[in-house]
């Protein structure tokens, strides 16, 4: 029955790590979404939606896991040698995972900076409008007022 058990364990790991590797490939698609200008905002949105669904993915792989093993940790604990195959497999697929998880977490890091830029660029267009046409109204106010003449006091005393 632990064997059973430990199998499971095996085929959610690698669930996990292929769900991994979707994120990793959903990470460079938005990577190149931000490079390129302007910014389809549509599509990152969306990589930005499946990325979620998948993070949600992992998280229930996750519990299964955990409640999974909890049912055979003191087993495995006490025979590791009766089991030593299937805890050795386990042990490099979370290494794995662990490994995927640190590149996931780099690739987020630099999204996250190349987003901040594209806003930064952003608020200086959206900025440089605002100046841009603060002049032009300032301008066509001063330009009205040179064709009108201020009313003047006439001394009409001869």
């Amino acid at each position: 029955m632990t064997e059973g058990y430990l199998q499971i364990l095996i085929e959610s790991l690698e669930k996990k790590n292929t769900v991994l590797d979707k994120v990793i490939e959903l990470d460079k698609q938005q990577a190149e979404l931000s490079a390129h200008q302007p910014m389809d905002m549509k599509a990152y949105d969306k990589t930005m939606d499946e990325k979620g669904e998948l993070i949600d993915e992992i998280n229930r792989l996750d519990d299964g896991f955990t409640a999974t093993y909890e049912l055979i940790k003191d087993e495995v604990q006490a025979e590791p040698d009766k089991y030593r195959k299937q805890v050795l497999v386990l042990q490099e697929l979370i290494r794995k995972a662990v490994d995927k998880g640190v590149t996931i977490e780099a690739q987020e890091k630099r999204n996250r900076a190349a987003l901040e830029n594209v806003f930064r660029m952003k608020r200086q267009e959206i900025k440089q409008m605002k100046v841009s046409s603060s002049a032009a109204a300032t301008y066509y106010k001063s330009m009205s007022r040179i064709n009108t003449v201020d009313p003047q006091l006439m001394d009409r005393k001869k």
